[in-house]
């Protein structure tokens, strides 16, 4: 009982002391003016100041539907915000503060803010402009404006040590994707140690930001970021990007359609005063399919193009790239039948210049920025290329050619647009699988005038497969051989100077064929005079030409070149020979004495010379060709006939040759006969000689014995390279037709040599 008593007293205390009892009841009155407050003041004074720091910083109206604040928890929730522009809107926005910390530090602690429901919608419009420009155009404006005023030092410091967006999501479209829609969803943003103290503006936010594009497209975003000074470092990670979004934008200069690919990158991104510094990035874009439009052809593709750690230095304005591989990279040259090529059907005509608003020279970034003026520089430290192939097919041909440089691998290095860099070039591959192909040398493609110096090679390619090449500009189809070529191109001052050196092995063509386009071109000729003892042909062709020349085509330029190197060796073909066998002789034609068709001792030894350069070239065959003098040897003939007349007289043979006593009585009988029986020998009292040259005059030799000495001397030629020298008598054949069409066909008693065609 006595408890109950003690309690009870202890209870009425407060009330029956009056001093306490007034206390109480201050304090009761002070605690339900603070929960009227806050329950009714300080969610209208919020609700003004966050509207109106929004309008201040945004230039747009906030829109809520209501703000609720609990004093004993410290917690504030405004439902439904919405920007007056319906650039965003959002369900609530919930912050829970600390206020003991608050106190103790003497800032506004923020736990944590937490954003549910944020939908934002940035759109770009029909003109290129996004809808949120004006809220740019006004945080510059007040930005501009800041910097000319000196800093308060009373603003309120704020420590916010968490904000959270949960399931957001981004609405939008981008206009030069041909209006591609993009939704960002779900977005999770999570931001850390968020201090807005004035005393200690080095402190770092970080940043943690999951979501996906259109649902296919994983984005990554992690960092740090200061928000005083604006500088932030940042990871960006992007993935599965589908390369088919950029269609639209390939269209003002590709004939292309993209079928396949995406694009995956890795970067590093670095802010300073909230303008980007420094890109880091690597990446590739793989399994990439295109396909020309408007035209039937196979598509283009490439397993992978690779990037690694390319840096981007915006201040500097440099791009350094240490590799860039590309694998497994599938194309095709076609040259159609109207001689067009898919290159040039692919590529679209550029704007013309006369369409284009150039901008004024005293207006724009680069009459303000002295960065803007200066050009940016790249480097590519090396290019590397595995397992290329680039089909090669021409249908302008009857039949189509083919051919494929395939495992083409090796790499480019040192590219870059400073004049003085030399790009170093080494590929290897191989045609068709059996042929090696080899494209090496240097370049400096971003000089004034560029200079290049390039040599393109491939050994033993397969000749029946030019057959229709040989057979279009040549007239012969190939049945087999085959070619090595080394091409050594020089570039320099708009001029490019070739050479190139080409290798037949074992060359057999097939049936002569008519082309409207056979170039006059000796092609058999040249390479029989070419072709040596092993079956092998070597030779070289210069060309030269000025690059800017628009009637330059290289094509028709190696053409010219060939021709005119193969007609130089046909026009002095046997000039050609006796530098085979390093003689001064004139191998293409044997002298023979007047009215002979005897060899002499000098006609066997350069029958010999010629021997032996035809071992040399085995494959060349000769026509060889009588001639005669229309009056040496007429005349020698008739000499030969008095002699002939005499020695049936019983001059001997050395009487005829020595002019004796003996000879000129029987030339004196022989006469005064004649004389008897031919009206014009009237010179009784003549000297021997006179009228041995009388007799000669009055002789007869008919046409047909001239052709039949031409012919005579023709045989014995042939017939001591054969049968006395062992030359091979398929190659060598006679020409019968003498005539006098000619001047020199009647004028020379000697062999010549032609090339058989």
């Amino acid at each position: 009982m006595s408890i109950i008593n003690s309690s009870k007293d202890f209870l009425l205390y407060p009330y029956r002391n009056k001093p306490l009892r007034f206390l109480i009841i201050f304090f009761a009155v002070l605690f339900l003016l603070y929960v009227a407050l806050a329950y009714t003041l300080v969610p209208f004074l919020l609700t003004k100041a966050i509207k109106d720091n929004y309008y201040q910083a945004t230039g747009h109206q906030l829109q809520s539907n209501k703000l609720t604040f609990n004093p004993f928890k410290y917690t504030l929730a405004i439902h439904q915000l919405k920007d007056s522009a319906n650039l965003w809107q959002a369900e609530s926005v919930n912050v829970e503060m600390e206020l003991m910390q608050s106190i103790r530090h003497s800032i506004l602690v923020v736990d944590e803010i937490n954003i549910r429901q944020l939908v934002a919608n940035p759109h770009q419009l029909e003109n290129g402009a996004w809808n949120f420009d004006d809220v740019l155009k006004h945080v510059a404006a007040a930005s501009k404006k800041s910097t000319t005023k000196k800093t308060s030092t009373n603003d309120a410091p704020v420590l916010i040590k968490k904000i959270t967006i949960n399931n957001a999501a981004i609405n939008s479209n981008v206009l030069a994707l041909n209006n591609l829609s993009l939704a960002v969803a779900p977005l999770n943003i999570t931001l850390n140690n968020i201090d807005l103290q004035g005393k200690h503006p080095a402190t770092l936010a970080t940043l943690s930001l999951n979501t996906s594009i259109n649902k296919n497209t994983p984005l990554e975003i992690k960092g740090s970021v200061n928000p005083h000074s604006l500088q932030a470092e940042l990871d960006i990670a992007i993935s599965a990007i589908p390369f088919m979004w950029f269609n639209t934008a390939l269209k003002p200069y590709f004939a292309l359609e993209v079928l396949d690919g995406s694009i995956a990158t890795q970067s590093h991104i670095s802010f300073s005063d909230g303008v980007v510094k420094n890109i880091l990035s690597s990446g590739q874009i793989t399994n990439l399919k295109l396909r020309p439009a408007n035209i039937e052809q196979d598509v283009v593709k490439w397993k992978a193009i690779a990037w690694s750690s390319a840096a981007i230095a915006m201040n500097e304005k440099s791009i350094q790239v240490p590799l860039i591989s590309i694998d497994g990279f599938d194309g095709q040259f076609i040259i159609h039948k109207d001689r067009t090529n898919n290159i040039q059907a692919m590529l679209l005509k550029p704007i013309a210049p006369e369409l284009t608003q150039p901008s004024s020279p005293t207006s724009g970034a680069n009459a303000t920025d002295p960065i803007a003026a200066v050009p940016w520089k790249f480097a590519i430290d090396r290019v590397a290329i595995n397992n290329a192939a680039v089909g090669f097919y021409d249908q302008s041909l009857t039949p189509s050619f083919m051919a494929i440089v395939q495992q083409f691998s090796g790499d480019i290095t040192h590219i870059s647009n400073d004049e003085q860099q030399t790009a170093i070039i080494n590929l290897i591959g191989n045609v068709d699988g059996t042929a090696p192909v080899h494209l090496s040398g240097e370049a400096k493609p971003f000089m004034a005038m560029p200079q290049a110096d390039v040599l393109f090679s491939f050994e033993k390619m397969d000749m029946g497969a030019l057959s229709p090449y040989s057979a279009e500009y040549a007239g012969w189809r190939i049945k087999k051989g085959l070619l090595s070529v080394d091409l050594r191109y020089r570039y320099e001052k708009g001029l490019i100077v070739g050479k190139n050196h080409v290798v037949i092995d074992h060359l057999v063509f097939g049936e002569k064929v008519r082309s409207p386009h056979t170039i006059d071109i000796p092609l058999r000729l040249g390479l029989a005079l070419l072709t040596d003892e092993h079956g092998i042909a070597v030779f070289d062709a210069d060309i030269s030409g000025d690059f800017s020349n628009p009637n330059f085509n290289i094509g028709a330029l190696i053409m010219r070149a060939l021709r005119n190197s193969f007609k130089k060796i046909i026009t002095s073909p046997f000039r050609f020979l006796s530098n085979l066998i390093h003689s001064n002789e004139d191998l293409g034609r044997i002298e023979f004495t007047h009215g002979e068709s005897q060899l002499s001792e000098q006609a066997i030894n350069k029958l010999t010379l010629l021997r032996d350069a035809l071992k040399k070239r085995p494959a060349m065959r000769l026509s060889i060709q009588g001639l005669y003098d229309a009056d040496m040897d007429e005349n020698a003939l008739k000499e030969e006939q008095v002699k002939s007349l005499l020695q049936k007289q019983g001059v001997t043979p050395e009487e005829n040759k020595n002019h004796n006593a003996s000879w000129e009585h029987a030339v004196t009988l022989f006469y005064r006969t004649q004389a008897a029986m031919t009206p014009g020998l009237t010179k009784a009292s003549a000297s021997a000689e006179e009228k041995f040259q009388d007799l000669v005059a009055i002789q007869v030799v008919t046409p047909e014995r001239l052709e039949r000495l031409a012919h005579e001397r023709a045989l014995a030629v042939k017939q001591y390279l054969v049968l006395q020298l062992g030359a091979v008598s398929d190659n060598l054949f006679l020409n019968a037709e003498i005539g006098c069409a000619a001047a020199n066909k009647c004028s020379s008693s000697a062999v010549v040599f032609t090339l058989e065609n």
